[in-house]
């Protein structure tokens, strides 16, 4: 499993074009060579070069139905955005597929998604200030990496993927089932969620072991379907339609998490009054600037998410996310009440704050480090501030920034290199002019 990040770079396959520069959002890619290359220490996982690269040089990687066999009981928590991918299958027929494909036990993270509306709704009623809902890691680390000043307004409870799958472990403990041979599973729509299983965020471990690509789950289920003779999920056959009376099965209020907006909809109209939902990295970075400087007013509870729409638009989802959204539309219109649960059964605080990442200092010795502040400013003056990325870096800041820490040369920016060789051919010529006398001679001796 990976341990830092699960973006990955396919060197062979990467043309070197920098469209992935231009849209990281925290400037984590550089271009050097013809080939790109991923910062570790400044990418939050977010998959906008997975998205933006035409070559898909980018991917990122998960575990597998293999993995079933290290455990005894394997359990998998499905997230709400998974339903969305199949407009004739009702939840009841996915799951049953998913027992079929080896789980011992299937389970709704909507619940827990659920019970920390609640939660939330009773924080924000107690403490006064604004707060930025954490259930999404890439807007954790990006706050995190970016606005440190605004960590402390992070909600500071586990993410509803988290408090499933302590409480589903915890169960299956009561029930007699012995700790190695319970494996918790999440079928995970975006590499962060799968990141966040190695590099955790406010736990020191986390509660789930393994985590499966909603595309591999998708096409593992129609195959089952395909097995059982009931053919392809696209094909034939009327849309699902969620019985009445499924709501102990089917919590339909936390259904409505799997896309932006749906955290705020399972809050009561109190909270959502005063709350904002806003979707997309770049709008989240965009929003995060005005929230530092201050800039927004009369909002007390911010709902981000780093992909467009929230979850149904994550990277590892199959269909796009404007069905998405509808074939999860038609589930949550069923019913709109909470799934009558004992929110105490949750272990909702998180055992450690959400600090600041400290990175991107020019040098750990302070006197080295202003030294490099001062010629990182005299090289800002040089470049031409076009920010075209062409040099391989994001903008000319970043690159003033590699030049000083020896990662990269004037010489990589096309507008200075062309200027000195431009004048290199002006030297040239001037020389050619400027023959030392017996040079002069041979050639009239000629």
């Amino acid at each position: 499993m990976m341990k830092k990040h699960s973006v990955l770079l396919k060197e062979e396959l990467c043309a070197g074009c920098t469209n992935c520069v231009k849209n990281c959002p925290t400037r984590a890619i550089r271009v050097h060579h013809g080939k790109a290359t991923i910062k570790g220490d400044l990418c939050i996982d977010c998959a906008e070069c997975i998205r933006t690269c035409a070559y898909h040089a980018k991917y990122s990687m998960t575990d597998s139905f293999e993995d079933l066999e290290d455990f005894a009981y394997p359990i998998v928590l499905i997230p709400p955005s998974f339903y969305s991918q199949f407009r004739k299958l009702g939840p009841e027929e996915i799951k049953a597929c998913l027992t079929k494909l080896g789980f011992k036990e299937v389970v709704d993270v909507s619940l827990a998604a659920e019970a920390l509306s609640y939660k939330t709704a009773e924080f924000l009623d107690q403490y006064p200030g604004i707060f930025i809902s954490s259930s999404c890691p890439v807007v954790v680390r990006l706050v995190r990496l970016l606005y440190p000043e605004l960590t402390d307004h992070l909600i500071p409870f586990k993410p509803p993927v988290d408090l499933m799958a302590e409480k589903a472990r915890q169960d299956a403990l009561a029930r007699g089932i012995a700790p190695e041979e319970i494996g918790i599973f999440f079928l995970t729509p975006c590499p962060a969620k799968y990141t966040n299983i190695s590099n955790p965020l406010g736990l020191e471990k986390s509660h789930v072991d393994r985590a499966i690509s909603v595309s591999l789950a998708y096409q593992a289920i129609l195959e089952v379907r395909k097995e059982a003779g009931s053919g392809q999920e696209a094909s034939g056959g009327e849309e699902a339609r969620p019985e009445e009376g499924e709501e102990g099965v089917l919590p339909y209020r936390g259904m409505g998490w799997g896309q932006s907006g749906g955290e705020l909809k399972a809050m009561p109209e109190t909270v959502q009054g005063k709350s904002l939902s806003v979707s997309g990295i770049h709008r989240v970075k965009a929003l995060l600037d005005e929230i530092s400087r201050n800039n927004i007013k009369g909002i007390k509870y911010f709902e981000l998410t780093a992909c467009n729409y929230g979850c149904v638009g994550g990277v590892f989802n199959v269909i796009n996310p404007y069905q998405a959204r509808y074939n999860l539309r038609r589930l949550e219109l069923k019913g709109r009440k909470p799934v009558d649960q004992d929110y105490s059964q949750y272990n909702f605080e998180l055992p450690k704050k959400f600090e600041e990442l400290k990175i991107g200092q020019l040098d750990s010795n302070l006197e080295k480090a202003m030294e490099k502040f001062i010629q990182l400013e005299k090289e800002i003056e040089v470049l031409p501030g076009l920010d075209c990325a062409a040099c391989g870096a994001p903008d000319c800041k970043t690159l003033a920034e590699d030049i000083v820490n020896g990662l990269a040369s004037r010489s990589d920016c096309i507008f200075l290199l062309r200027k000195q060789v431009g004048e290199l051919a002006d030297r040239m010529s001037a020389l050619a002019h400027e023959l030392p006398p017996v040079m002069k001679k041979d050639k009239k001796d000629r």
